[in-house]
């Protein structure tokens, strides 16, 4: 994009989608997608609230 003509043309759209998409599939290879153990982590305070409640009204 060095020419000032270029930075208008559909080209320019095209070249830069492609770059998206490769950006897109790097991350998917890298592992950067969020796996199913990372809604677990708010578990354990789960846990401790569903045990308050029975502690509370079933004391």
């Amino acid at each position: 994009m060095n020419e000032p003509h270029e930075r208008f043309s559909l080209d320019a759209i095209d070249r830069e989608r492609a770059k998206l998409d490769a950006a897109k599939q790097a991350a998917v290879e890298a592992g950067n997608k969020p796996n199913g153990l990372s809604a677990l982590t708010n578990l354990p305070w789960l846990i401790a609230a569903v045990a308050l409640v029975y502690w509370y009204f079933f004391r």
